[in-house]
């Protein structure tokens, strides 16, 4: 059954290739390895550090696992966006790895029916496949984390440490939590010794809190250890709230509920047939429970636990299913065994469609790829909005295009006016962001999002998911197709490229600016980053 968690796990990547603002930091790092390589000061992270740093070398492993395919699709002069497809299939290679080995252990511990139908429980809910290919911390952390759940089932204690060790110590400091209540019960039990403990994990500490130490330091151009940055910024400074709140049993009431669907409904009756299934279950929501009282909460921050839940419901769907041949009510169970797994697909399938409007900044860079010819001189402004909803490096395909980011414009301002295309957010082609560019661009295509859900008894399914318009991409009307100047940009946010454009005072006569210059990433004129070829 391996074949079932590749394959639907491909069906998430290419329903949804696009990424969000959260996964912008490892996204950008391993486009910057594979396409900048040591050339620091072209990186990302430097203009745009975020709130924390986080560390490179999950990056670093994907880049090297995906940099043999993206040299072979340069090569063949494929666009650059299917590097994007390559990268996210090399992380979700990266965690389907460990997974199937974990599948196999359960089958030597739990027996052949609870590893069968941990795949299908796995596959037929939505987010963790969903989160496995995508660069987020936790998916970064993930295999490793995977990787300690088959050493520990199989007693390989040593192995457990170097792996927790390295989760911990690398990507996400919260772990301790988890996996130091797997290690605490298994001093407790007295199947590892405490002296043992240590004698491993203190050499194991030291090797990664070096290995993180001296990359990281390396990228981010300081002696920085970025984990032990998060945990100051989130548990001692307690600044994580700044990104909202949510009620301290969040994550049991919703977040379980949604990642689990109705497999939920089977986990106590797997805990309530296989006592064996405790000391899995146990740990993970204990985890849940203390994390809690951080108040901001993410699905994606427990997703760890999730494998651990599942085998559970696996286990009571087994027995379900092993029982179906001694009488009716047995077959009616082993049925709704069977038919949760429907459900889950049901809601899999509606929450993928859901998702799948959740990225309109890559749709429209997309289609404004598809409007306008690769000659032509392209410089795009791209709002936050779109930035955050899908657009990446890996979408900026064509190096004689500009691509912009720059932060806290005020619509219509001279800075923007230069651009020849703008992707602004808006509600609609009235919306007051608009309003400024009345006279000046023409509304070439508009990109809809994900609004709300609609119960609808009129058609089948009964439910819509409506979409209202998000962003909308401008064209100026002023700039010639065929300007007299050209001029070399010696630095700009994707990598140095020639772009055509019109003279300061040709833009000054046409759309009022004050022709003192181009605006550059970091929102500040600078006149001398451009220079006339003709002279």
């Amino acid at each position: 059954m391996d074949w079932l968690l590749v394959l639907c796990s491909l069906v998430h990547l290419f329903v949804c290739p696009f990424t969000k603002v959260e996964e912008s930091f490892n996204l950008q790092a391993i486009h910057d390895i594979l396409y900048h390589q040591t050339d620091i000061q072209e990186y990302d992270h430097l203009e745009f550090p975020g709130v924390v740093p986080r560390t490179f070398l999950g990056p670093l492993v994907v880049s090297v696992i995906a940099a043999p395919f993206v040299a072979v699709s340069r090569v063949l002069e494929f666009p650059k966006d299917v590097s994007l497809y390559l990268v996210r299939f090399a992380l979700g290679a990266l965690v389907l790895w460990p997974l199937l080995k974990l599948q196999k252990r359960i089958k030597g511990t739990l027996g052949k029916g609870t590893s069968d139908w941990f795949v299908l429980v796995t596959v037929s809910q939505f987010h963790f496949l969903f989160y496995l290919s995508r660069p987020l911390p936790n998916t970064m952390a993930l295999p490793l984390v995977l990787f300690a759940y088959y050493y520990w089932l199989g007693q390989q204690h040593g192995k457990f440490i170097a792996c927790s060790a390295a989760a911990i110590l690398i990507f996400r400091g919260e772990l301790t939590i988890l996996l130091g209540l797997i290690l605490l019960g298994e001093l407790l039990t007295r199947r590892l010794s405490l002296s043992k403990t240590v004698f491993i994990a203190v050499p194991f500490g030291l090797l990664f809190l070096f290995l993180t130490v001296f990359v990281d330091s390396f990228f981010w151009q300081r002696l920085l250890w970025p984990e032990g940055e998060v945990l100051w910024y989130n548990v001692v400074l307690n600044k994580s709230g700044d990104w909202g709140t949510s009620p301290f049993l969040w994550y049991f009431y919703s977040a379980i509920p949604r990642a689990m669907g109705t497999s939920l409904a089977l986990l106590p009756v797997g805990m309530f047939f296989e006592r064996r299934v405790w000391p899995l279950v146990l740990p993970a929501l204990f985890f849940v429970l203390a994390y809690s009282f951080l108040p901001h909460k993410e699905l994606r921050f427990i997703i760890y636990v999730i494998p651990l839940l599942n085998i559970a419901a696996a286990a009571a769907c087994s027995r379900l299913w092993e029982n179906r041949t001694k009488g009716k009510w047995f077959a009616l169970l082993a049925l709704i065994a069977i038919g949760h797994l429907v459900a889950n697909l049901v809601l899999t399938s509606f929450l993928l469609v859901v998702s799948r409007a959740n990225y309109p900044g890559g749709e429209a860079l997309f289609l404004l790829h598809k409007m306008e010819s690769r000659e032509s001189n392209v410089t795009v402004h791209i709002d936050v909005l779109a930035a955050q909803t899908g657009i990446s490096r890996f979408g900026h395909l064509h190096n004689n295009w500009m691509y912009d980011k720059t932060e806290n414009l005020k619509p219509g301002s001279p800075e923007l006016r230069m651009f020849s295309h703008l992707i602004v957010e808006a509600k609609s082609k009235h919306g007051y962001n608009l309003r400024p560019y009345a006279e000046t661009h023409e509304i070439v295509a508009h990109i809809e999002g994900f609004s709300h859900v609609r119960s609808s008894y009129n058609h089948f399914p009964p439910i819509r998911i409506k979409t209202k318009p998000c962003l909308f991409i401008l064209k100026n009307k002023y700039l010639p197709k065929e300007p007299d100047f050209s001029f070399t940009l010696r630095k700009h946010p994707v990598e140095s490229a020639e772009v055509l454009l019109p003279s300061a005072a040709e833009i000054e006569n046409r759309n009022h600016l004050d022709g003192e210059g181009l605006i550059i990433e970091n929102s500040t004129v600078i006149p001398d980053l451009i220079e006339n070829s003709k002279d």
